[in-house]
């Protein structure tokens, strides 16, 4: 029974960032996606020590174990474009290989350049 009210009320916490997000968003009519902004508020209680992470584990452990699934019908979804795909292979793949090159190549040339090292 306390397993049961402890899902609930974690559950209960995750949906109110996600109804408090789309509250902001609609009251604000702001162009940011609501789960986005969700997450954000719910981040914002973590940091401030508002809220435990204890308090969402009876919620998030389910989801994190069968969060997979989610993603199957997204990954179905991608074949249907797969002529764009091919189309643009080669921008795709100088965006999923240069991108990321170059974003390490200049965190690691700041990082060289800072004051603190290990």
């Amino acid at each position: 029974m306390m397993t049961a009210l402890r899902f609930i009320a974690s559950l209960a916490i995750l949906i109110g960032c996600l109804w408090a997000a789309k509250l902001i968003t609609a009251t604000f009519a702001l162009n940011l996606p609501a789960p986005l902004l969700g997450l954000l508020i719910l981040f914002g209680l973590l940091q401030s020590g508002l809220l435990k992470s204890k308090y969402l584990l009876p919620a998030c452990n389910p989801i994190l174990k069968y969060m997979a699934l989610f993603f199957i019908p997204a990954g179905v979804g991608l074949i249907n474009y797969m002529a764009i795909f091919s189309q643009y292979a080669w921008l795709l793949a100088s965006v999923l290989i240069l991108v990321p090159a170059l974003g390490l190549f200049l965190t690691g040339k700041l990082a060289s350049q800072g004051r603190f090292h290990d």
